[in-house]
C-alpha cells in the first residue's frame, strides 16, 4: 500500500512555501489598503534567521480534532525550538499541511478558532492560510489575503499592527494592550492613524486598563 507520507514531495513543498512567502507574503499588494508588503514581519524574520518551517501529514481522513491537535502541538514546538536569531520578536513558524485536500482546508479555519484563545494567551498569533481561505485584508475586507497555494498556519509573536485582529473580544484586546497600550497614551509615537482609531474603539468598548 502507497502511504500518504511517499504521495509528498518534501522538497517540492519547502520550495512552494519559500516561493509564496518571497513572491506573495513579503511583496506589495495593490488590494492591501496600505504601503509595503503584505506581512511586514515575514521580511525581518526570515533575515534576522528567525524563520522555520515545518511540514506536517493530515492522512486520508483529516478530523477537526487532528488538525487542532496539529496546530497545539506546533505552539509546543515554537515554544521549544533553539532559535537561531536573537530577536524574539521576530520568530516565526510556518506549519504546512501539504496532503491535506481542498474540499478539508475549512478545518484549519475551524481549527483556528478552536486555538486562537491559547495562542493570543502566549502573546502569539496564529493565522490559517489556504486556497479557499476567505480572511479578508484589515483595511480592504474586499480583498480575501490569506490565500496560498497549500493549507499552512502561520505562527509568530503579536506584532503593533495586530490591533486590528485582538481587537473583536476583550480578552485578546488586553494582551495586545498589556504588550502595547504605552505606545498608545499621551504623546503617542503611532503614526498611523487607522491603529490608534481601532486602539481607541477597543479601549472605549472594553473600558481602560484594569
Amino acid at each position: 500500500m502507497t502511504s500518504t507520507a511517499s504521495l509528498v514531495d518534501f522538497a517540492s513543498t519547502l520550495e512552494t512555501v519559500e516561493e509564496w512567502l518571497t513572491e506573495y507574503i513579503s511583496a506589495s499588494h495593490p488590494e492591501i489598503g496600505r504601503t509595503g508588503p503584505i506581512c511586514p514581519f515575514v521580511a525581518p524574520s526570515r533575515k534576522n534567521r528567525t524563520m522555520e518551517i515545518r511540514l506536517r501529514l493530515a492522512g486520508h481522513a483529516p478530523t477537526l480534532d487532528l488538525i487542532e491537535e496539529i496546530a497545539r502541538s506546533s505552539l509546543r514546538e515554537y515554544e521549544l525550538t533553539t532559535w537561531q536569531g536573537r530577536n524574539p520578536m521576530l520568530r516565526a513558524m510556518v506549519v504546512a499541511l501539504p496532503d491535506l485536500r481542498s474540499e478539508d482546508t475549512g478545518l484549519l479555519d475551524q481549527a483556528h478558532a478552536r486555538v486562537k484563545d491559547t495562542f493570543v494567551a502566549q502573546g502569539l498569533m496564529i493565522g490559517q492560510f489556504h486556497e479557499n481561505c476567505e480572511v479578508t485584508a484589515a483595511r480592504n475586507p474586499r480583498f480575501t489575503v490569506s490565500k496560498a497555494p497549500l493549507p499552512l498556519f502561520a505562527i509568530r509573536a503579536i506584532a503593533l499592527h495586530d490591533v486590528f485582529f485582538l481587537s473583536e473580544r476583550p480578552h485578546w484586546f488586553q494582551q495586545y494592550r498589556e504588550r502595547f497600550g504605552k505606545f498608545f497614551g499621551p504623546g503617542s509615537t503611532v503614526m498611523d492613524p487607522h491603529l490608534v482609531q481601532r486602539y481607541q474603539e477597543a479601549e472605549q468598548a472594553y473600558g481602560g486598563p484594569p
